[in-house]
Formats: structure tokens, C-alpha cells, sequence
């Protein structure tokens, strides 16, 4: 079964899990795992846990900042581990989304494909890039 962890500064992990639960409906395959809301290290056992009972080809997990703690942490958890487990890192709905819903086993090139096709999704609108008629192709 694909697992999908979110992991993240604050709630933005619960944040989008619930967004994601939105689309999907109740899923046991996303977890969220929100660090430093308090100040419990609990955020780290349940990271642990995650890694250790991840497969691999089955599991993902997602982070919010290059370099941030969060991060550091989780992947320094999977190289320990030996697993090979995807660490994709700026996490946003349309990769997660794209993630959950790919039937495809999790492979390196399969994750990296869908990391190339949710990039084309991130782009800055501007009323001054439509001209007129646009809108219905846009809006359709």
C-alpha cells in the first residue's frame, strides 16, 4: 500500500493533508507529521516511525523547506535507514495530489517524471498576459 508522509514547519502538513482528504476523501495512506508547535520533540518518534515501517517503492515523503530542519532530520533518518525512500522537498498540492493518485510503483524516475509535470503547474497569472478571449480558454 503507498504511504505519503507531510512533514513540515507549523501545520502546513495537516494543512494540506486535509486539503488533500478534500479531493480524495479519508485516506490511511497520507500522514502529517507538524514540527515545532510545541515544544515536544514527539514530532521526531512519529518521523522515526514512519521511515522504519516505510517500503521501499511504496513510500514518499514530503517536506516544506531545502534545507530546513525538518528536512535535515527526515532525511538523515533515510540515509540511517539504508532505505531508499524518496525525500522530495517544497512540497505543494499538485505533486502531493499527483503522488496519491499515480498507480505507478514510487521508482526514482516515476517521482522524478511527476516532480516535471507539477513544476509546469507552478506559474505567476497576470491580467496583462491575457488578451481578450482568453478568458473562456482559461475559465473552460
Amino acid at each position: 500500500m503507498k504511504r505519503i508522509l507531510l512533514t513540515s514547519h507549523g501545520r502546513l502538513a495537516s494543512g494540506l493533508k486535509d486539503t488533500l482528504e478534500f479531493f480524495l476523501g479519508q485516506s490511511e495512506m497520507i500522514d502529517a507529521v507538524d514540527a515545532y508547535v510545541d515544544t515536544s520533540s514527539d514530532y521526531l518518534q512519529k518521523l522515526q516511525r514512519f521511515v522504519d515501517s516505510a517500503e521501499v517503492g511504496e513510500a514518499i515523503i514530503f517536506t516544506d523547506i531545502y534545507g530546513g530542519s525538518v528536512n535535515q532530520q527526515v532525511s538523515a533518518m533515510v540515509m540511517e535507514s539504508g532505505k531508499d525512500i524518496p525525500v522530495v522537498t517544497g512540497m505543494n498540492l499538485p505533486i502531493v495530489l499527483s503522488v496519491a493518485l499515480t498507480d505507478d510503483c514510487l521508482t526514482a524516475e516515476r517521482v522524478e517524471s511527476l516532480l516535471k509535470e507539477c513544476q509546469l503547474q507552478l506559474v505567476k497569472l497576470s491580467s496583462c498576459a491575457f488578451k481578450e478571449g482568453d478568458e473562456d480558454a482559461f475559465f473552460a
